[in-house]
């Protein structure tokens, strides 16, 4: 006897798909992780930064002047919190653009770039603008205040120095080189350099430090003051070179004896040129190499003519 077939058992529902290794993420997930920080700047990349920033002029150009010097000193910073080179290119070319600011005080400005651009780089509101007015906000008034310090006021000084110390020094051998011509040039560079170096060197973890407060750290560096007191050294230094010129030339100007009006009309050109160019430094004051030069010049010229 043949009984009933039996019922056939229900199918299974089918599993779904297993992703595979090479099948892409769903794009919730993708949505849902959260980006990873950029990492911090250590003390090695401002470093790098500060050396770099000696070459900030050798990328000079005249329509964006120090821009692209700017960009190159920045670029280890860059390299640091930017790890694709999308992101490396929008960031340098936030700083190809026009800058300009004095050379040695540079550093400071590239110091609050570096903290901007980390803050940036791990998540903070910062956009091209705000960091374009930063950095400007802090370059305009380090020109005004470095320009007269440095140019006008530290490099004459220099200058004297060298002049000074190579006149100080005995005469040389008459049989071997005159080797105090070296003495001018070293101790010119030796003087501006102990001022400018120091200003390098700590500018830029300085001006990363006092990112938040760029007023407070340009009244911390008093160069004001400072150029009030190299102005003080110079008037002094430039009355020690005028009392040299005319101590020795008092004792050969009139060597037949014939008289202090002699004498007089010997020096009196040079006192002339002396008095020419204090009353010059009052109407043009930042002209001192080129005033002191001309009455030299016009000295020497009255001179010959006695």
């Amino acid at each position: 006897m043949i009984g009933p077939e039996p019922t056939p058992a229900p199918a299974r529902p089918p599993a779904p798909p297993q992703p595979s290794a090479t099948s892409p993420p769903h794009p919730s997930a993708q949505e849902s992780a959260p980006p990873a920080a950029a990492p911090r700047l250590r003390g090695i990349d401002l470093a790098r930064v500060a050396s770099r920033s000696f070459y900030i002029q050798a990328l000079f150009s005249a329509e964006r002047q120090q821009g692209p010097g700017f960009a190159f000193a920045l670029l280890p910073v860059i390299r640091r919190l930017y790890s694709s080179a999308s992101e490396r290119g929008r960031a340098l070319a936030r700083h190809m653009g026009f800058f300009g600011t004095h050379p040695v005080l540079a550093g400071y400005v590239l110091g609050l770039t570096a903290r901007l651009e980390e803050r940036r780089a791990r998540g903070a509101p910062i956009d091209d603008a705000q960091i374009e007015v930063a950095k400007r906000s802090l370059a305009s008034p380090l020109a005004a205040l470095g320009d007269p310090l440095f140019w006008v006021t530290l490099r004459p000084l220099a200058g004297l120095a060298g002049i000074l110390g190579m006149a100080l020094l005995p005469l040389a051998n008459t049989i071997g080189p005159d080797l105090r011509v070296l003495v001018c040039p070293l101790l010119a560079l030796l003087t501006y350099n102990a001022v400018a170096l120091r200003f390098r060197v700590v500018a830029v973890p300085r001006g990363y430090a006092s990112a938040d407060e760029p007023g407070k750290l340009l009244r911390s560096l008093r160069l004001a003051e400072l150029k009030g007191f190299f102005e003080r050294v110079s008037a002094f230094a430039f009355g020690s070179l005028a009392v040299l010129t005319l101590w020795p030339m008092t004792e050969s100007a009139d060597p037949a004896g014939l008289g202090p009006a002699h004498t007089v009309s010997v020096l009196a050109p040079f006192a002339l040129g002396w008095i020419g160019a204090a009353v010059g430094l009052r109407r043009w004051p930042g002209r001192n190499v080129e005033l002191a030069l001309a009455a030299a010049l016009v000295a020497l010229i009255l001179s010959t003519r006695v």
